[in-house]
């Protein structure tokens, strides 16, 4: 039995699988996933590829981030890559690619530049070296959702500035609501509110985290922690054991949700609609004279490089790019790709759209992306561990840790 078909085994008798990868045809297209719960708009996604090209998409999704991770990479390393299949740039992309089982792009990009349908520097977002290794899954900037029903009910405004998101904080509080809405549901949560954190006070020092020019014991990441700690004392966020989180963000239990604007759907999906019971906005500096920036996640779709020689997986993967392709996974998932001629997913988006346009908003990497792959999951779990004992005491034990891992790492390059 081959790698592939005891994965599938596998994943269908712990339930781990879903969609409809185990009764695919021969000459449907699979396309490997962790990310569960958007199995219902794959599938939508490869209903729409079958009726508008004839070849079918179907969605093979797995438990969760690390066990999918650890199944991709014994996959490549027993020489059984999926065709198709989604990742994450940064740190793991690049070793990825290093393992030299992975498809170059670059032909397929040609195409699509011709088109029009994206620009060169969405493509670059996917570059290692001289050459592309994705497309676009998603193209995420990571905002603040607002209830706006807990909004005007406490009479405050989107805050433009540090001191209005304080006030907006305070004021919620008061009234009896989390301000702020953070879990460490599935694991990988916890790194959210640190990179915003430092992000809005030190930029330079975000970026310097990602590089080993600066050390996760330095002042600027004692200070972030220190105003993640100051929060957490002033009951500023909601339960981080929440299970839910996206659920229980539409019930009301925080006021700003920071994610993904991928998570559009999965608010939605909760009862809320977009642009009248929640909106937008991209958090404010602490120092109004930096300039205004976001966090950017990219989440690109790869190939093996034997599947440049199957017509259908390479015409599922234009498919999933195509203006086409974009609408219809736009309307299944809530989902931007970056694709300039199809539809916005939802009004949020095309409000981000417009406001970074607007602004000249910087794009920042991803602090999942950004970190060495040999670093990220250690310390993502110091993360986790913080925000459920979050003192001053546990930040400077979670410093020291995810130090030592940092060093250990850029000692070893």
């Amino acid at each position: 039995m081959s790698l592939r078909s005891k994965f599938l085994a596998v994943a269908a008798g712990l339930c781990l699988a879903v969609g409809g990868a185990t009764g695919a045809a021969a000459d449907d297209v699979q396309l490997f996933h962790d990310k569960g719960f958007w199995s219902e708009a794959f599938q939508k996604m490869g209903d729409a590829s079958e009726r508008d090209t004839g070849n079918r998409i179907v969605e093979v999704a797995y438990a969760n981030p690390e066990q999918y991770k650890a199944f991709i990479q014994s996959a490549i390393a027993s020489g059984e890559t999926p065709d198709m299949f989604t990742w994450w740039t940064g740190g793991v992309y690049k070793d990825l690619v290093a393992s030299g089982a992975i498809a170059e792009l670059d032909g397929i990009w040609e195409e699509i530049l011709a088109t029009g349908d994206f620009v060169e520097s969405t493509r670059d977002f996917y570059k290692v070296g001289d050459h592309i290794y994705g497309v676009p899954l998603h193209l995420s900037r990571w905002v603040a959702f607002y209830n706006k029903a807990q909004f005007a009910e406490v009479g405050i405004e989107v805050p433009k500035t540090w001191d209005e998101l304080m006030a907006a904080a305070d004021a919620l509080l008061a009234a009896g609501h989390a301000p702020f809405h953070a879990t460490v549901q599935d694991g990988w949560r916890g790194f959210i509110w640190f990179q915003e954190i430092m992000i809005r006070t030190d930029p330079a020092a975000y970026n310097g985290l990602h590089d080993g020019s600066v050390p996760y014991d330095s002042d600027a990441v004692r200070n972030a922690f220190q105003i993640w700690a100051d929060w957490y004392a002033k009951g500023y966020f909601s339960d981080p054991r929440s299970t839910e989180e996206a659920a229980d963000f539409a019930r009301g239990k925080g006021s700003i949700y920071l994610i993904g604007d991928w998570a559009v759907g999965l608010i939605e999906a909760a009862g809320m609609m977009a642009g009248d019971d929640f909106g937008v906005f991209i958090m404010p500096n602490m120092d109004g004279a930096l300039p205004p920036s976001v966090i950017v996640e990219g989440g690109p779709i790869m190939m093996s490089k034997e599947a440049l020689d199957k017509p259908d997986v390479v015409g599922a993967l234009k498919y999933f790019v195509s203006v086409a392709g974009a609408n219809a996974w736009a309307e299944a998932s809530g989902n931007y790709m970056g694709n300039n001629n199809a539809n916005p997913p939802n009004v949020l988006v095309a409000e981000i759209n417009d406001t970074v346009a607007a602004e000249g908003t910087l794009a920042l990497e991803r602090w999942w992306e950004a970190v060495p792959a040999d670093v990220q999951g250690e310390a993502v779990a110091e993360f986790n561990r913080f925000m459920l004992n979050p003192t001053m005491e546990t930040a400077e034990e979670v410093m020291a840790n995810i130090q030592e891992v940092n060093a250990e790492y850029w000692d070893s390059q």
